[in-house]
């Protein structure tokens, strides 16, 4: 688990432009250094090693600190240490390696011996402790003095950068934790909500037709038991929510009978779909209060699911008695738009519009990751 942690997030620092920004300017400033301190010119590997350090610093400093769990702060310090040592002296040792065969190829002519003058032949020195002095190779170490200080920064930096994306994962993990008791208080608030209309349309059947009342009651106590474990969900597929509509429009189809015309326009594959629950039922249900109910012809209801784009939207329709000019929202969708709120969904993601006989309720989902 800590594996995938700490390879999600080099990948997030790998890609986030700030850090992107931080190398290239501070890579550029010490390339400019490097230019005027120089009289010949820096070869590549000169003028890389500052981006390569940088980026270096910025991919593996943290990784030791996010790799601690609870040892403390000297076993982390311990385990950083030994870690960034590992692999700066690696890194300064391939560049210390690679900068001799580069610097052979640069453009220029070869530098004077001392006492030879250009066009001329060597004068040769009167003294044996005049004679030039050969040039030895370089070390097989790195400077200790570049390697000391990239150590230190890494450690300070890694430190840093570890702690700042431990308390935005704190963080985010607490808004995560916020936004899914918010959600399921809001679906809680749905369940008593349509047991107390459901009821509503029972008490009125109880004079109109006693017989079908008591069907009704039997019906009401399935749906009782659908909405409950619907309700405890945090995701649900499309057919577990086209059989809770279902099983409201059959206890109001027994209300209504014939005012109330239900189609159903569904692929094949909505049944497969998944997403938040009672996100379908309270369209359904504002359809019916307050369109086909209150008209005494009734309505048609048309039940539609579609793709868009790269989301699916679900659309109720219905004709009856038009919405007013300022419909109010009721707790059913002024509960599905704080939810959609919750879920980053854009501010359009609920629409209800009037086109001449029909309302239409329009909801969009998109997949979005929760910030």
């Amino acid at each position: 688990m800590r594996q995938e942690i700490i390879m999600a997030s080099l990948q997030k620092r790998l890609r986030q432009p700030v850090n992107l920004l931080l190398v290239a300017l501070v890579g550029g400033m010490f390339c400019i250094f490097r230019l005027m301190a120089h009289v010949h010119p820096p070869s590549l590997v000169e003028l890389a090693l500052p981006f390569l350090l940088l980026l270096a610093h910025v991919a593996f400093s943290p990784i030791p600190w996010q790799w601690m769990s609870k040892g403390g702060l000297l076993r982390g310090f311990i385990q950083a240490l030994l870690f960034n040592t590992l692999w700066v002296s690696v890194l300064l040792m391939a560049i210390h390696w690679a900068t001799p065969f580069d610097a052979m190829h640069r453009p220029g002519p070869p530098p004077l011996s001392a006492g030879m003058e250009p066009g001329g032949p060597p004068e040769m020195p009167s003294k044996p402790w005049m004679e030039p002095r050969r040039s030895v190779p370089p070390p097989f170490l790195p400077g200790m003095g570049l390697g000391l200080l990239n150590v230190a920064f890494a450690l300070v930096f890694g430190w840093i950068t570890a702690d700042k994306e431990a308390t935005e994962a704190r963080e985010r993990r607490t808004a995560d934790l916020l936004r899914q008791s918010q959600s399921k208080a809001l679906q809680n608030q749905l369940e008593p909500h349509v047991l107390y209309n459901a009821l509503s349309s029972l008490s009125e059947l109880v004079y109109e037709d006693p017989l079908a009342a008591e069907d009704v009651i039997t019906r009401l106590a399935d749906l009782y038991r659908m909405l409950t474990t619907h309700g405890k969900a945090d995701e649900a597929s499309l057919a577990q929510e086209r059989r809770l509509v279902e099983a409201y429009l059959a206890m109001e189809q027994m209300r209504l009978g014939d005012r109330l015309r239900v189609s159903w326009e569904w692929p094949p594959w909505a049944d497969e779909v998944r997403l938040p629950p009672f996100f379908l039922q309270p369209l359904v249900e504002n359809a019916i209060k307050h369109g086909i109910s209150p008209s005494d012809q009734g309505g048609e209801l048309r039940i539609r699911c579609a793709k868009e784009g790269d989301g699916i939207s679900l659309q109720v329709e219905n004709t009856g008695c038009p919405p007013s000019e300022n419909p109010g929202k009721g707790v059913g969708l002024g509960n599905l738009e704080a939810r959609l709120a919750l879920r980053n969904q854009a501010p359009s993601a609920f629409t209800l519009k009037h086109e001449g006989p029909w309302t239409i309720a329009t909801v969009r989902w998109i997949a979005r990751p929760v910030p």
